[in-house]
């Protein structure tokens, strides 16, 4: 399925942008950035770059603060292949929409599993050095749906700030590992996490 290069990402960073910053969403509470290491998966003659650049937020669903809904973005770094006739050039960004559920708690340490939708975007350009006529290669695209399963844990660090490392396994037509480190900020106490 073909769609407008360069249009899917922003949009689904725009819309969790929007997301935590209106006042009515009383439930956001703490924001996440990090890295996201990929096991990466072929496309258009070439594979997908690591690392990539995550961001993402949760939304608590019950007074405890065990059960979130958590919209990410990831961004990868692009791959680039250069053979002396041509220049191939990968990019791949990811979209989840996870539900996560706390476990286990033990003091300053959470263990988490979660699950969700995932949407791929992957785009390639094709640039020729040297036009032969014979090219099998162009520039393309692909969006793609699937879903994503996987376990975590958040170790608090700070009064407002956490530290998460997890997994997860996506299930698409590129499927992939997936291993993320973020920091975490609450901007909002943790007791003020959830309201009604």
């Amino acid at each position: 399925m073909r769609i407008p290069r360069f249009t899917t990402f922003p949009v689904l960073l725009i819309g969790l942008l929007v997301m935590t910053s209106m006042d009515g969403f009383s439930q956001v509470h703490r924001v996440g950035a990090g890295l996201a290491f990929s096991t990466g998966t072929d496309f258009n003659s070439g594979e997908t770059g690591n690392p990539g650049f995550m961001v993402k937020t949760w939304l608590a669903l019950n007074k405890a603060s065990t059960f979130h809904v958590v919209p990410s973005v990831t961004a990868y770094n692009r791959y680039k292949a250069e053979t002396g006739y041509s220049i191939l050039t990968n990019l791949m960004f990811q979209g989840d929409l996870d539900f996560q559920y706390t476990f286990f708690q033990e003091g300053n340490v959470k263990a988490l599993a979660f699950a969700g939708g995932d949407v791929m975007y992957l785009t390639s350009d094709f640039e020729p050095i040297i036009v032969t006529g014979n090219e099998t290669i162009t520039d393309t695209t692909d969006f793609a749906l699937g879903g994503n399963l996987g376990m975590g844990l958040e170790l608090r660090m700070a009064p407002k700030w956490d530290f998460n490392i997890s997994g997860k396994y996506i299930f698409s037509q590129y499927s992939q590992f997936v291993i993320s480190v973020q920091a975490v900020y609450y901007f909002k106490s943790r007791r003020r996490s959830y309201r009604r």
